[in-house]
């Protein structure tokens, strides 16, 4: 039986927060073992959980801090799931915003197996809020 709704959305949500927490140990604790990510996508893959640790040790490395907020919906159907967010870096005292859709496949237990990032630097701009 794949991951239902209810838990995907709970998943999603300890992935925003502890991202944006600093929190790599939870983090890296909602990946399954063999779990992958595209971030974003046409990247290399970061596979197993040290890959996802460097990743997002190298992520958290660039900016003062990154908050990740949900913008719309998490659609999770089938165990999988979509939806849009923007991270918000602060670099030099400024915070920029992308807009994402991420796309995550879940296991039986509830843990990703697999993350894909869809976004590009060049979409970046200053936060106007």
């Amino acid at each position: 039986m794949t991951a239902d709704a209810a838990t995907i959305r709970s998943v999603v949500d300890a992935y925003t927060r502890a991202f944006g927490a600093g929190d790599q140990e939870a983090y890296v604790s909602l990946f399954a073992p063999d779990a992958w990510v595209e971030d974003p996508v046409g990247t290399p893959r970061h596979e197993g959980h040290d890959a996802i640790a460097t990743f997002f040790t190298q992520m958290r490395n660039m900016a003062e801090s990154i908050e990740l907020r949900l913008t719309g919906p998490v659609r999770a159907v089938s165990g999988e799931c979509a939806f849009p967010m923007q991270a918000r870096p602060t670099m030099g005292g400024t915070t920029m915003v992308i807009d994402i859709i991420d796309v995550m496949t879940f296991d039986d237990d509830g843990k990703i197996t697999t993350m894909r990032a869809f976004w590009d630097t060049a979409d970046m701009r200053p936060a106007d809020d």
